[in-house]
């Protein structure tokens, strides 16, 4: 039996912006209207200019998180994290973590973060600060910041989306059970094809059709949410699974 747990609103502060330098190590940083920089910013990350999960982070032979403590704006032994935009780096990083001077990161292990909730949980651990490492460069944040940005953004849509579709190119809605016990039609879709298929056979008994649909852009998405209410959906959910799924009401996507 499919479960889902309907989503809450969640408040949106603002993100405050911090930039670093593109070198993967902590200096020393001034402080100036709670910006964080480093000498040699080219070019300046913002997290704005995070892409989407999965994204990698450092621990050790027991899976805990591993930190560096470290001077950054005067502020003597913060705590500083690490967060990687693809593995390779993050492999290379702990590598070569005692020529960046972190000694602590050396021979660490790298496991992923999935998405923006790991994120959120991740940058909420109790660190100070996060640096943030990709091709395109490296940023400081405070750890905060980006445990707020991250909760923001887990509510993105994670485009392109895939339905089970018929001949036609019409979707089922999906009957199922409410935590408080009730139902509720929902719109069923799919970040991947595979997630789609899995689906489908796994829910057999719907008799499910053997199409497969993709929206693309928001405009898309917009145009099957409508669809869908006019048919009786209350909710869309993404990647359903066995147990309690996030459902999303229908109407934040028609707006």
């Amino acid at each position: 039996m499919l479960r889902f747990a309907i989503r809450q609103d969640r408040s949106r502060e603002r993100v405050r912006r911090f930039a670093a330098g593109p070198m993967p190590r902590v200096v020393q940083a001034g402080r100036q209207e709670r910006k964080e920089t480093l000498n040699g910013t080219t070019p300046e990350l913002t997290l704005n200019d995070l892409p989407r999960p999965p994204f990698y982070r450092l621990v050790d032979e027991g899976r805990r998180d591993v930190y560096v403590e470290t001077e950054v704006g005067g502020e003597p032994a913060q705590k500083v994290a690490t967060l990687f935009a693809s593995r390779e780096p993050a492999e290379e990083f702990s590598a070569r973590a005692i020529e960046f001077g972190m000694d602590a990161l050396a021979g660490t292990i790298v496991r992923e973060l999935k998405d923006w909730g790991e994120v959120e949980a991740y940058a909420g651990g109790g660190q100070d600060y996060v640096v943030f490492v990709s091709e395109e460069g490296s940023a400081l944040f405070h750890a905060g910041d980006v445990a707020r940005h991250a909760a923001g953004r887990a509510a993105e849509v994670p485009l392109p989306l895939y339905l089970i579709s018929d001949e036609k190119g019409e979707s089922p809605l999906i009957s199922v059970e409410t935590d408080e016990g009730g139902e509720v039609l929902v719109a069923a879709l799919f970040s991947t094809p595979e997630k789609a298929r899995a689906f489908k056979e796994k829910a057999a008994h719907l008799n499910l059709p053997d199409g497969l649909g993709k929206i693309d852009d928001e405009d898309g998405l917009r145009r099957h949410a409508l669809v869908a209410r006019r048919a009786g959906a209350d909710y869309a959910v993404v990647d359903p699974e066995s147990g309690v799924t996030e459902a999303i009401p229908i109407e934040e996507w028609t707006q």
